[in-house]
């Protein structure tokens, strides 16, 4: 088994060894069990989230093991990466590789609890939406966005918000980074993975638009990449849904 864990953390170096274990027992709080599993356990005075992601297929195992980093280690590296951009996420810990004959089977991410809330209860389920939290998820996408942050699973349950009303990201293991600025394009199909064509979408669009100085063509051109993107997203879910157990 791999371990690379922060220098600021190498002391849970031993508990995490026993990390396979544990899933395995079903210790921890479970916190989430779908395609991954999350737990929360407590070690010495910290609240330690570990997510187990879905264990690799025969052609995921030899993708992972020699041709591209897996999700765990795309995770822990991404926190690294917006941590240094100024962006919050719970902070990385660590991130484990189990092997078998040197291929990689199962992997973990390891990070901090929060008790931040997802945005997607105000903003999509609360009618009306909460419009002043609204407009700052907005002006956070354009700060992600002008800084060259890409997430690319942008959706309202992977964007949380704590008390003192700042933004945290999860769900990081899908992320691109740019040099400069994302592309107007990138950005627009970006915005539609909040959520359907919907007043709060049209409010928070309307903000961001203003903030990145785009023009009514660009908001009416975004409007038909999200209409594009919906259409896609009903037309894939058609053809997938009947195969799903």
């Amino acid at each position: 088994m791999r371990i690379v864990v922060s220098p600021h953390y190498s002391s849970l170096h031993d508990w995490l060894l026993q990390v396979p274990q544990l899933f395995s027992t079903n210790q921890g709080q479970l916190l989430y069990d779908g395609r991954n599993q999350i737990r929360l356990f407590a070690v010495d005075g910290q609240q330690l989230v570990v997510k187990r992601y879905k264990r690799h297929d025969a052609i995921k195992i030899l993708v992972y093991s020699f041709f591209r980093k897996n999700k765990a280690r795309r995770a822990y590296e991404n926190a690294q990466e917006l941590t240094r951009r100024g962006f919050v996420t719970p902070c990385p810990i660590a991130f484990l590789e189990c092997a078998t004959a040197g291929f990689i089977t199962q992997v973990y991410y390891v990070c901090a609890y929060t008790d931040a809330q997802p945005i997607r209860p105000r903003l999509i389920e609360q009618d009306p939406f909460d419009r002043p939290l609204a407009s700052q998820y907005a002006r956070f996408v354009v700060a992600l966005h002008e800084a060259g942050v890409l997430h690319r699973d942008l959706n309202p349950t992977n964007v949380l918000v704590d008390s003192q009303g700042r933004f945290q990201l999860i769900d990081i293991n899908r992320m691109r980074f740019f040099g400069g600025p994302v592309p107007k394009d990138l950005s627009m199909e970006n915005l539609t993975l909040f959520y359907w064509l919907t007043p709060a979408y049209r409010f928070i669009l309307g903000e961001y638009a203003a903030q990145r100085g785009w023009t009514e063509a660009d908001i009416q051109e975004a409007i038909r990449v999200k209409q594009r993107h919906d259409r896609r997203w009903v037309r894939r879910k058609k053809i997938t849904h009947p195969f799903r157990k």
